[in-house]
């Protein structure tokens, strides 16, 4: 088997173009070289080639060899490269990739060209993708900004290169606090709001919410839990806010530490239902609930966000939010076309996308 395969070679060609590796008229490797330096076959790296082409990422000429396409120019009357590019958590979740299906729908119909990236919740890929957009000469970025108290200076020096470039940007899924760069995000209070009145109309009082970060969507269903609590007549509880920080927001190395972490936790602090923020926290909550032999939801309820990409992970029916990240892709994409035409008045500085409670079978009523 091919330790590279097609698809991990095309993302690669694209990243490191979009990292400006390759200036100029400056020409691109032979589909032989790509070949030996990925450890895999000519006709693989051709295909990734010809997809690149067709995507009008780069040009062939069958004498001279492969170039990046820096002719592009949009179908709407004005000068641009015709290149937008959006970096997500990664393109292999399928949300995610959902949310580029929307950008990239949006994009053809202006004639714009999608560079979709991902930079795994990683700070230096996402500076390495900015430094390149820049490289490109990009006409607009679209990306979900990344919080880390560490880098703050850091992370508003990456959108300051952009905007003082020349490049829009919209944020996707969450915002930075103190910004006015637009963004699109799901209804996370209301939906948030209607989970926690679904747990309390069960007799839940005891709803454990647990989040490993403070990025803006995760506090607005702290808030979502929050306002169903008060609006019900009942205090809620400070400990049941449990923030169990991780290093990434992708905490896949740290998942077994995590897990360990919430069952620790689940038995120190009394509930009867969980609310998880997001679909890996459930899957580390589900986790650590096998581990101390307690069962869903005959024990303990749940209900968590992006449920979808959960249930069809674990073959679960746990009942939740999907979240449309094909429409928040879309309103994104929507966005930065209006700023590119100068009609920033039909944009909103948070445009929110309304989302979905899938009504599962991890719900009891309390004994």
């Amino acid at each position: 088997m091919s330790k590279y395969p097609y698809a991990k070679i095309k993302e690669d060609i694209k990243k490191r173009v979009m990292e400006g590796e390759w200036v100029g008229d400056k020409r691109l490797p032979s589909s032989r070289d790509f070949a030996q330096a990925y450890k895999s076959s000519v006709n693989t790296v051709e295909k990734a080639i010809k997809e690149l082409c067709t995507e009008g990422l780069l040009k062939r000429d069958n004498r001279r060899g492969t170039f990046i396409d820096r002719g592009l120019v949009s179908q709407i009357g004005h000068s641009h490269s015709g290149l937008v590019a959006a970096s997500v958590i990664g393109i292999d979740n399928l949300l995610w990739a959902t949310a580029l299906r929307g950008i990239e729908d949006v994009l053809h119909l202006h004639g714009f060209h999608l560079l979709s990236y991902s930079d795994d919740r990683s700070l230096d890929k996402l500076e390495a993708l900015v430094k390149g957009a820049v490289a490109k000469g990009v006409d607009g970025v679209i990306l979900s900004p990344i919080f880390d108290k560490n880098h703050e200076g850091r992370n508003q020096a990456l959108y300051q290169l952009l905007t003082s470039s020349g490049i829009k940007v919209v944020f996707l899924d969450r915002h930075l606090y103190n910004s006015d760069i637009p963004f699109v995000t799901s209804d996370n209070v209301a939906g948030a709001y209607k989970l926690t009145k679904m747990l309390i109309e069960k007799g839940h009082r005891r709803i454990l919410f647990i989040r490993n970060s403070d990025i803006s969507t995760l506090n607005e269903r702290l808030l979502g839990v929050k306002q169903a609590f008060l609006d019900s007549g009942i205090e809620f509880d400070p400990d049941l806010d449990l923030l169990i920080p991780t290093q990434f927001e992708n905490f896949l190395e740290e998942f077994d530490a995590y897990s360990t972490q919430v069952a620790d936790k689940i038995k120190e602090i009394q509930c009867t239902a969980i609310f998880t923020a997001n679909d890996q926290i459930a899957e580390a909550v589900i986790n650590a609930l096998e581990q101390l032999q307690i069962n869903i939801p005959e024990d303990i309820s749940l209900v968590t966000y992006d449920a979808i990409n959960l249930n069809r992970k674990l073959k679960l029916n746990v009942t939740g939010i999907n979240q449309p990240f094909y429409d928040m892709g879309r309103a994104a994409a929507t966005q930065l076309m209006n700023l590119l035409n100068g009609k920033d008045h039909f944009n909103v500085m948070g445009q929110i996308c309304s989302a979905e409670i899938n009504i599962g079978s991890t719900i009891a009523e309390v004994k």
